[in-house]
Parts: C-alpha cells; structure tokens; sequence
C-alpha cells in the first residue's frame, strides 16, 4: 500500500500502478546557459544550466532540478527530468535544470547549485522568471542538496561566492527532496564511510575513523575535525520555525537511502515547528517513488508557487 504523510494526518491509499513512461525528450528554450566556471581538483568546469520555459504570459514561476550522482544537467538519460518537466510546465512552471562539480566535495557542491538561485533571481527579466517565486526538486545526491538548500538560505557560512550576485538572495519558496541522504550517520558505518571519500576528501582508513570518532564522541581524537565537517552539511542541523515549506519523497525500498534519512528530516520539521509534508512507497526504491507521488509533487509545488491550478490528468478520476 501508498502510504502518505504530512505534518497534519496520515492516508492510506490504493495499490502502486506502476511508473508512468517517459515522456519525449524536451528540447529547452535556452541553452547551456553560463552561471559560472569553477576549478574542480585542477580542472576547469562550467557550471551550466537547460531552461524550458512553459509558454505562458508574464514572469513564470521557477523550479530548479537537480539531478543525482553520475548525471549532468544535460543528461538525456534522465528520465525523471522528462516528468517532472512535463509537470511543471503544464502548471505554468518554468524549469531550470542546475549542475555541480563531478568530484563531490562539500560545502562545495551546495555553494555551486546556490550559484544558480543567485543567478537565476539576478537575471530574472532577461529569462522571464519570477524572481519571488522559485522553488528545488532534487533527487539522489541532489536530494541530498535540496535538503540542505531548502533550510540553508541566508546562512553566510553556507553561501560561498561562487558566480557572485552576492547580493541576491538564495532563500526558495518550495522544495522538494526525493531519496535523499540527509543525516550521513544515520547510515551504516560502512555507508557513511563510503561517502566520506567523495564529500570531504579522504581516504578508506580515515573514512572509516571519522565514523568511530563520531560513535565514540571522540572530541579529542585527530578526526573530529572530520566530523564536525560533516556535521557542518547536515540539513537536520539547520531546520528551524521559519525554513520554506518542504516535501520530502522516498521509497520503502531504496537500498541507497534508506527511509530511515528522509523520516529524520521530516521529524526535525515538526520539532521545529516547521512545514513539511512526507510522501512514501512501502514498495518504491531509489529515485522511483511512484508515479502518483510524483504527480502529487508537482501539485504541491504548483500550489506553493502560486502557479494556476494544474489541469486535470487524463487518468485522474476526480471530476
């Protein structure tokens, strides 16, 4: 059974139908737009972005995609941007798919994907966007940055000057965050430590003691450092009362994200006092959480954007 969860109420549905199938590669309306050029590990990488604009009169609001690890913001193999641009842009939203540095490394990644708020938000008449209304829907590893998008804005420590428009704002308005790590000590010791390498740099044995330093609480120990600068990109770290509205996404049976990381941000929301909803699949896996969840996501977000109300689905038995 589809299980859906908000900070409100709980809704037991019917059984999974299935993935809907992909719709046709869009083409975008501009393309491989410049935000910035970035040295990653010695070598120079453009920072890029696809936008697909929904035709309709006036500023559109705007949604940022991001992709997962191993994509590109060009990458015609993702599938779930094809809907989800589908979606948005029947609803009257524009889409802007963002990219960031191959090697991972943090707080470098999320410093690149703020680049693209500040840009898009700075040059807003020259591509027909809202600037007060843009909204994020990551998935995988960019559900990993859209957590922490979505509760990082104005925070100076987390901004970084890449692409500059410093003076712009990378605060959303709505976000979404399918099959995200959140909390990397949630996961297995050996998870954690696999990730380690790719987020900070480090090598096998002082991945693997970074994770022994953080169950001993080892403050004293040579690599705490380590894990305070995990601690530092962790999403659960910065939620407060007044973080933007946030869905979270994932499935019962992803084997890389476990439902553990997406139930622990969604909690936080509530300690907080925060707005969150939690969409789940008992029987989803990772980046495939049902294809009424994500039609339910782009209702959502339409909502939050203050787009038009979405047309109805030509399988929707809704009146």
């Amino acid at each position: 059974m589809r299980i859906w969860l908000t900070a409100i109420g709980l809704v037991i549905l019917g059984a999974y139908p299935g993935l809907a199938q992909p719709v046709s590669t869009a083409v975008p309306d501009r393309a491989d737009i410049a935000v910035a050029r970035i040295d990653d590990l010695g070598k120079v990488f453009a920072l890029k972005a696809d936008l697909y604009l929904p035709g309709t009169a006036g500023p559109a609001p705007l949604l940022l995609y991001i992709h997962g690890k191993g994509g590109s913001y060009d990458d015609p193999r993702d599938m779930v941007v094809q809907r989800v641009l589908a979606a948005m842009r029947a609803r009257g939203i524009a889409v802007a798919r963002l990219d960031y540095r191959r090697s991972g490394r943090m707080p470098q990644m999320l410093f690149d994907t703020k680049a693209y708020i500040r840009f898009f938000r700075a040059h807003a008449s020259e591509y027909h966007v809202d600037p007060a209304r843009i909204g994020i829907w990551g998935v995988s590893r960019g559900g990993n940055l859209a957590a922490l998008l979505a509760v990082t804005g104005g925070i100076p420590a987390l901004e970084g000057d890449i692409g500059g428009n410093s003076a712009q704002s990378s605060m959303l308005q709505a976000s979404v965050i399918e099959s995200p790590l959140t909390d990397m000590f949630l996961s297995s010791d050996e998870k954690a430590a696999a990730m380690f390498g790719d987020y900070l740099g480090t090598n096998e044995p002082d991945s693997r003691a970074i994770v022994a330093a953080y169950r001993r609480h080892d403050t004293a120990g040579p690599h705490w450092k380590d894990v305070e600068r995990i601690e530092q990109v962790n999403p659960l770290n910065y939620v407060s009362k007044t973080s933007p509205p946030a869905l979270i996404a994932c499935g019962g049976l992803d084997p890389s994200n476990v439902v553990l990381n997406c139930t622990a941000l969604f909690d936080k929301y509530i300690e907080k006092g925060a707005v969150a909803s939690y969409y789940a699949l008992s029987t989803g896996t990772h980046v495939r959480v049902g294809s009424d969840i994500e039609k339910a996501c782009a209702d959502w977000l339409a909502e939050r954007l203050a787009a038009p109300p979405a047309p109805v689905y030509p399988d929707d038995p809704r009146p």
